[in-house]
């Protein structure tokens, strides 16, 4: 959530569905001015957006509401609601569990390989880690006297792969596909080391 004035006009917004300058004011204990210069920062971050006219004492006053983009600054529950739903999966047999993250990783294969396809090299594998780029992972891309390393300082399913080691086995058969080499783990942020890390022996389309 937003802090501080912010915070509570969003809040505030949320929970009445919109409001006036002078509600907001009212409700919050602060001056015209104050409201005014707090919604055109959220206006200018396209968080709250104007929606026609709420009558007044003595004219119509704008009305102001959150937008869809304002969604994202509330807490969410996604993460725990889906290793709670893996568990039970789990229960049914790990070979159910892994049969699902194995559908799942052909989906990602599938979306992604498309955007490497026909590069060789290095090229292919700064290719990738722009994708787990935009996919949240902090990837970073070195190459050493043996190959390549492809590093990530974040893992955005790291709630569920703390408690599920196959989510670790799905991404690391996505990389493989998309990189078109095998990767080792030798480094890992789920065992407690600062980062993961995977060592590439030879780029993609090298015979050496």
């Amino acid at each position: 959530m937003v802090p501080d004035t912010r915070g509570q006009l969003v809040q505030l917004l949320r929970i009445h569905g919109g409001g006036t300058v002078e509600e907001m004011a009212e409700r919050l204990g602060l001056t015209r001015t104050a409201i005014t210069t707090q919604l055109a920062a959220l206006q200018a971050d396209g968080l709250v957006a104007r929606q026609g006219f709420r009558p007044g004492r003595r004219r119509p006053s704008v009305l102001y509401v959150l937008t869809a983009k304002a969604d994202t600054l509330f807490p969410k529950a996604y993460g725990a609601f889906a290793a709670a739903l893996l568990e039970e999966i789990k229960h049914e047999g790990t070979g159910e569990l892994r049969a699902l993250l194995r559908r799942i990783g052909d989906r990602w294969i599938a979306r992604d390989l498309p955007q490497v396809e026909g590069l060789r090299g290095h090229a292919r594998l700064e290719k990738v880690r722009e994708i787990l780029a935009e996919r949240g992972f902090l990837p970073a891309l070195e190459r050493t006297t043996s190959g390549y390393v492809l590093r990530e300082h974040n893992c955005p399913l790291m709630q569920l792969a703390l408690a599920h080691e196959e989510v670790c086995e799905m991404v690391l058969r996505w990389m493989e596909a998309l990189a078109g080499t095998p990767m080792t783990r030798v480094k890992c942020i789920r065992r407690g080391d600062p980062f993961s890390a995977y060592a590439i022996a030879r780029a993609p389309g090298r015979t050496h």
